[in-house]
């Protein structure tokens, strides 16, 4: 049997999903992390020796699209060039925000944004260009992330402290989730966690939100409006008049305050842009991208 397969390859899990020639789904199958920057070459060497076998069990895969975070890592395409030839199953492999795009808009043109732990906007214009803004990382961007939300917290929560701020309920929410009741707490917390820890206080924040609380509504607000030009940027490089867009992460793929707060921003600046739900999940947008492939490969 001929077939084509796609993986969207997460931090904790790995899907991998066969479609027939012609686009009828075979089978769909889970495995572990996909990120070799977390469990190691050995373990994502024995991951793709995995897949591959599983791969040639069904027949002959006439093409296999990989969308991961990570893929400028010489490592990682060195191991899968290695497994694979030995496989002989040809492959490409992308980064996750193109399979996220082509399976949200059914491999049409049209925008996507990931509001997560960090942030990214991009989009795929009518000639198939894709552009991108954000994804600069914690240092210099990810506005209208978890991240950014949970900086812009504890910076509203010192200046409460130095009585330079306005007062704000975070204050209290923060001490009681996460045991940060002084200047020192936060210091200690901010100077020797990481990225991740200070994403976790973004809860604290849709909690603060919902309760009023204006130092919260002010936070959810810019951030809102920072990622709402950053999408209308990609628009205009693609130079689209309108285009509808699709939301990823824990921060907006959910009805949450960011979500409200980032659609009235699009609103509000006109961006041209419009929310739709994805039509499909990334796996899906990596098989898609796969059939095109092998269509590729034989006219």
């Amino acid at each position: 049997m001929e077939f084509v397969a796609g993986i969207d390859g997460g931090g904790t899990k790995t899907t991998l999903l066969c479609w027939s020639t012609k686009g009828d789904e075979i089978q769909e199958k889970t495995f572990g992390a996909f990120n070799i920057n977390s469990i190691g070459e050995d373990a994502f060497k024995l991951l793709l020796n995995e897949i591959s076998a599983e791969l040639s069990s069904l027949g002959k895969c006439l093409h296999l699209v990989i969308g991961a975070a990570g893929i400028s890592n010489n490592r990682m395409s060195a191991i899968a060039d290695e497994v694979f030839s030995g496989f002989n199953i040809p492959y490409t492999l992308v980064g996750d925000h193109v399979i996220a795009l082509e399976g949200a808009h059914e491999g049409k043109e049209g925008l996507a944004v990931i509001a997560g732990t960090g942030s990214i906007c991009f989009g795929k214009g009518s000639d198939g260009t894709i552009e991108r803004t954000g994804g600069w990382g914690h240092i210099i961007g990810d506005e209208g992330s978890a991240y950014a939300l949970g900086r812009d917290s504890l910076k509203a929560i010192a200046e409460d402290i130095d009585g330079c701020g306005g007062k704000t309920v975070l204050r209290a929410l923060v001490s009681a989730r996460h045991g940060l009741k002084n200047r020192e707490d936060i210091i200690r917390f901010v100077y020797n966690g990481d990225k991740a820890d200070i994403a976790s206080i973004a809860p604290c924040v849709d909690i603060a939100y919902r309760d009023g609380d204006d130092v919260a509504i002010k936070i959810v607000r810019e951030n809102a409006m920072l990622l709402a030009y950053q999408m209308q940027a990609v628009l205009k490089k693609l130079d689209l008049k309108h285009a509808y867009a699709a939301f990823f992460g824990g921060l907006i793929d959910k009805d949450t305050p960011f979500r409200m707060e980032l659609i009235k921003a699009l609103e509000d600046i006109n961006a041209g842009i419009e929310y739709r739900k994805p039509m499909h999940n990334a796996a899906t947008g990596a098989v898609m991208l796969a059939l095109k492939k092998s269509k590729e490969m034989t006219t």
